[in-house]
């Protein structure tokens, strides 16, 4: 009669590992770098912008623009570096699958 309680056991393992997955990628984070890595940006799991290192030279340079072009660059960087690693987590547990909202 409760023939498909196994199924439904495992769904709720996997979604307690997820929750404990996602839990794990909040806490982490990443660094994002320009091109020469003269700007370094940090974001969390949560995709929080957390810290920026800007190399004193490319202050001293006074040109606003290509520093303003290096940070968005960095930030992009961590920010891409973090959807890859929590894709690379989740990955781990769903075989591959496109699960929405995980």
């Amino acid at each position: 009669m409760l023939k498909g309680l196994g199924d439904l056991g495992n769904l709720m393992k996997l979604q307690k590992e997820m929750k404990e997955i996602q839990k794990a990628l909040k806490k982490s984070q990443v660094e994002g770098f320009c091109s020469n890595e003269s700007v370094k940006a940090v974001v969390n799991g949560e995709f929080e912008f957390l810290s920026l290192f800007i190399a004193p030279e490319l202050v001293v340079e006074g040109n606003s623009k290509k520093i303003e072009k290096l940070v968005l660059f960095a930030i992009n960087d961590a920010v891409d570096k973090m959807k890859s690693k929590s894709s690379q987590e989740m990955s781990k547990y769903t075989g591959g699958l496109n699960l929405p909202g995980m």
